[in-house]
């Protein structure tokens, strides 16, 4: 694997005043327009703020970087997620995430991430089903799957430092994580892609029968060679139902309009 072994690596003041207030004003106009929190920057690719994070990852990385996604979020404690890991990698070879901080000027271990859990190929899964005290893990591909108990997945969990208005949390998605929801935040996640040996798709694809968004991204790359044609595709699926559903699943679609009354807060 490409990604750091860490599952998360802050850098402290990467924006200024000037990029968070494009962030916010970007939330602002997108949720003024679409029913859907996911792509708020498709269309501001060259904006210096997203070249800056851009940047400033592929310093991190060594690799380029291709903007796949971004999503704006709320987070109460009314929010509630599970252990999950982004469908992007049942797609593309490698991917990473910039979590930044709209509001407050702080919050202390906004996201944790599960131990030995796809750290490595020989314990790498897809999904994870939680019954009774025990969460299940398996892998799509060759049917493995590791058990373990709630209590031991709270006590060896990997939390993250403490995030200002500025940094960038650099975010494996491979890894198993969740949102921490003992402080109120507003915040922008952006996804970018990168390529392994074989190029930008992963080598071992899982049935995209339960995630239309994999179909959607695996034929897009497959069919155009540049991935600024890639992006013109993922907007021209956004304009028809079925592909503004499949590109904004898992981001929460029963919580449009808190977010909606929430980013004016910002």
């Amino acid at each position: 694997m490409l990604e750091p072994a860490s599952p998360a690596v802050l850098m402290q003041g990467v924006l200024n005043e000037d990029d968070i207030a494009f962030l916010k004003r970007a939330c602002k106009s997108h949720f003024a327009q679409i029913d859907g929190p996911c792509y708020t920057l498709i269309d501001d690719q060259d904006a210096p703020t997203l070249l800056k994070i851009k940047t400033a990852l592929e310093g991190h990385v060594q690799r380029p970087l291709f903007y796949l996604n971004d999503f704006y979020l709320y987070t109460d404690d009314t929010f509630a997620t599970s252990w999950h890991m982004d469908t992007e990698l049942f797609t593309f070879a490698h991917a990473l995430n910039a979590w930044i901080l709209l509001s407050p000027e702080s919050v202390v271990d906004p996201l944790c991430f599960l131990s030995g859990i796809n750290d490595s190929e020989e314990h790498y899964y897809h999904n994870v089903e939680v019954v009774g005290d025990t969460a299940t893990f398996r892998n799509y591909r060759d049917r493995r799957q590791e058990t373990r108990s709630l209590a031991t997945l709270e006590a060896e969990r990997i939390h993250t430092p403490e995030v200002r208005v500025g940094d960038v949390l650099v975010v494996n998605p491979r890894r198993f994580h969740r949102t921490n929801v003992s402080t109120r935040k507003h915040c922008i996640a952006i996804k970018f892609v990168y390529g392994g040996e074989h190029g930008l798709l992963t080598d071992k694809q899982v049935p995209a029968m339960l995630w239309p968004e994999v179909r959607i991204f695996s034929k897009l790359v497959r069919e155009r060679s540049r991935w600024e044609d890639v992006v013109q595709g993922v907007r021209q699926a956004l304009q028809t139902e079925e592909g503004l559903k499949a590109l904004n699943a898992g981001n929460y679609p029963e919580k449009i309009e808190l977010y909606k009354r929430m980013v004016q807060l910002l």
